[in-house]
């Protein structure tokens, strides 16, 4: 069973700036809970492996000619074979056109664009503009189109739509509408426009019942296209850019209607069977942030298995004497230092005064950590046919690290989805010294690891064995290109480590020891080792999951849903550096302890095996697999700074989803292999040629792609 959790978004050539950071926003609003929201470029698309892992294929609004430029031939091909084996893709304006058998744009034009398509999901021709006046740059063209929504069509719960009325107000600007050929039976209208469409062959002929957005059945696969851009909230939308007598008042009937617009959004993916967030068409849900990312908080520093007085002082000073600017002192009377970092000014403040009392006020944290209001952009950027890959650069954005003793923790009101407390109980329970010996954790952070790996001032001051947690990323990290998905629930970490340059124990084994210690730190408690839970090569937690037996299908969708197979549920990401003879290790973990989306959890899996066995095997906590974890590496890492990683070998394999699996590798001809093994050494995956079984093969963790589900091996392209 392979749970496809990737919303692929083009960004390549001739996507529109602002369609490309809109549709971001508003995928994430309604996907980030589940799905990973990837920019993809044409390189990627023609170079990755990427058909196994996508849920959905998002092409933005833009120039369509571009499109056909960079995606003409091979990928096109892929991304069409895609959907035909059950895949979906959603067009929106410009990929509308681009989804369809030919395009029609601004005929007899000076930016007339007429010809054929190759993904042609619709068979019939996309004609636009659908009203006239467009213009690549300004606002001109643009309206609050009146459309009918053809709600029975979706086949969604009518819950979804409330009591909306079918006649919607929604963003237009430059669309097309959809004119299917007669023997056409797969294509089915969702919404039409209004009767003041006119055909731009002939402006003066009205164009009645106008397809403003259809839904194609291609193969297993469907293709939503649209001529809108129900993804366009009115928050995002400069009121002065719309000064022709049709779109002066854009902007306040796209207020009124954009609950009805979150919900016609939310009816095209709920649609291709895409698991949406029920926040997401609340409509006490502020339209006004439609961003959904969640504020920043400060990030608490607390020694926890460190101990001698002169060892925590050592590192209090150092981090105190390092923040030598000033700080804004006249907030809410805080009396700060700023740490000028590489990548952020960290705001150093102590958690208590004299008399015990908490001297983090809200004041002065929302001060602080103001997120940057999302400005409407100018018409002036509208014209953006470069690759609009480049996001917005919040690296500037300040922090505040709060530095604590164990009597002035932030109580559970302000760190409710962890405990710093328990945390600290657990980890000294759990008998380790170095790993672990700091505690830091933040409620929002942007990235537990770019916050370590790119400051490196703070980075040389924190003690060995340091770790930074935090409840939600804004932007988590995956290995390569990968975006790390970081729901509530999901434990997720980074941990500091400064390693010497030994022979025998070398430095690449190190992630494979990390995630050998969180498999073990699990399954290693009395009466747990019976959960289904294996590595998979290099560094990644699965876990088998029967969706067919569970007691609901969350973790997959209903075309993956219906049987067992492995699901990720964790993985690593190692950054490193070399200095002095010493590398320094920075892994970040994440596991999904409580979250059952967007695959399954460790407590889902121990609820289902305590009902298989009638057992009673309590939860795991967020607290106590972090003590667990981080204790466990200390425990393999002794052994292994001493003998190196050939004992325990014999343990990976235990753990392991590999042994005598038969992989294709694509870079040898796609010859067949059997898995014979791991070179405790150099850390490569060893294979035997099934046709010359005297060849072996060594694969490089971090030069090769595995693909398990297909058994299929390729060299990574950055």
């Amino acid at each position: 069973m392979v749970v496809p959790l990737n919303v692929l978004v083009y960004s390549g050539p001739g996507v529109s700036s602002n369609s490309q950071t809109f549709l971001m926003r508003t995928l994430r609003q309604f996907l980030s809970h589940r799905y990973a929201i990837i920019p993809v470029d044409q390189t990627m698309l023609r170079t990755q492996p990427w058909e196994t892992k996508a849920a959905l294929f998002v092409m933005p609004g833009g120039r369509d000619l571009p499109y056909t430029v960079e995606l003409n031939g091979d990928i096109n091909r892929r991304i069409r074979q895609w959907v035909q084996n059950g895949g979906r893709y959603l067009g929106l304006c410009a990929g509308g056109y681009y989804g369809s058998g030919r395009c029609e744009f601004e005929p007899g034009t000076p930016i007339e664009i007429i010809g054929s398509r190759e993904l042609a999901f619709f068979s019939g021709s996309c004609i636009g503009t659908a009203y006239p006046g467009y213009d690549y740059k300004s606002e001109t063209g643009a309206r609050a189109a009146e459309v009918t929504v053809d709600q029975s069509a979706f086949n969604v719960s009518q819950k979804l739509w409330k009591s909306d009325p079918s006649h919607v107000r929604i963003y237009y600007n430059g669309g097309g509408y959809f004119v299917p050929e007669e023997s056409d039976t797969n294509v089915t209208v969702l919404v039409r426009y209004a009767p003041d469409v006119t055909n731009p062959h002939n402006r003066s002929q009205k164009v009645a019942d106008a397809a403003a957005a259809i839904s194609c059945k291609v193969g297993r696969g469907v293709a939503v296209l649209t001529g809108l851009h129900p993804e366009y909230a009115w928050s995002f939308l400069a009121p002065s850019s719309f000064v022709e007598p049709h779109n002066r008042q854009t902007v306040s009937l796209l207020r009124s209607h954009d609950a009805y617009r979150r919900r016609l959004f939310g009816a095209m993916l709920g649609h291709m069977k895409i698991d949406i967030d029920p926040d997401a068409l609340d409509d006490s849900v502020d339209s006004g942030n439609q961003s959904r990312i969640p504020v920043r908080t400060p990030t608490f520093i607390v020694p926890a298995r460190a101990t001698g007085v002169a060892a925590v002082a050592t590192t209090m000073y150092s981090l105190n004497g390092a923040a030598t600017a000033k700080g804004n002192v006249s907030v809410a009377g805080v009396s700060d230092a700023i740490l000028q970092d590489t990548i952020q000014d960290i705001h150093i403040i102590n958690a208590a005064t004299a008399n015990g009392e908490r001297r983090v006020p809200y004041e002065y944290q929302s001060t602080i950590l103001q997120p940057a209001e999302i400005m409407p952009m100018s018409p002036s950027d509208r014209d953006d046919s470069v690759n609009a890959n480049s996001n917005k650069d919040e690296s500037r954005e300040d922090a505040i690290l709060v530095i604590c003793t164990h009597e002035s923790l932030p109580s559970t009101k302000e760190t409710p989805r962890f405990d710093m407390k328990l945390a600290i109980k657990y980890m000294q329970e759990a008998k380790a010294h170095t790993m672990g010996s700091w505690l830091m954790y933040s409620e929002v952070t942007g990235s537990t690891q770019t916050f370590l790996e790119k400051n490196l001032r703070l980075q040389s001051l924190l003690p060995n064995g340091t770790v930074n947690v935090a409840a939600v990323q804004v932007s988590g990290r995956g290995r390569g290109r990968n975006v790390w998905i970081s729901p509530v629930g999901c434990l997720q970490f980074s941990m500091l480590l400064r390693h010497p340059n030994l022979k025998q124990a070398p430095v690449v084994m190190l992630q494979y020891l990390f995630s050998l210690a969180a498999m073990e730190a699990i399954k290693g408690q009395p009466g747990y080792g019976g959960l289904p839970l294996r590595l998979k090569w290099p560094n990644d937690v699965y876990a088998l999951y029967d969706s067919s037996s569970s007691s609901d299908t969350s973790g997959a969708s209903s075309d993956e849903a219906g049987g067992p197979g492995y699901v990720k549920i964790g993985g690593l990401l190692v950054g490193s550096s070399y200095k002095a003879s010493e590398f320094m290790l920075l892994f970040g973990f994440g596991i999904s302890v409580a979250n059952p989306l967007p695959t399954t959890s460790v407590n889902k899996l121990i609820r289902e095996y305590n009902l298989r066995h009638g057992s009673a095997l309590a939860p795991m906590t967020m607290e106590k697999t972090l003590a667990l974890v981080t204790s466990k590496f200390e425990e393999l890492y002794r052994q292994f700074l001493v003998h190196g990683f050939e004992p325990l070998l014999k343990l990976y394999y235990r753990n392991w989803l590999h042994t005598d699996q038969v992989v294709t590798l694509a870079d040898k001809g796609f010859e067949k292999a059997r898995v014979i093994g791991l070179c405790p050494n150099e850390g490569l995956l060893l294979v035997r040629s099934l046709l010359n079984p005297k060849v072996v093969y060594g694969l490089q963790p971090d030069g090769n792609s595995f693909d398990m589900m297909q058994g299929l091996i390729s060299t990574k392209t950055n």
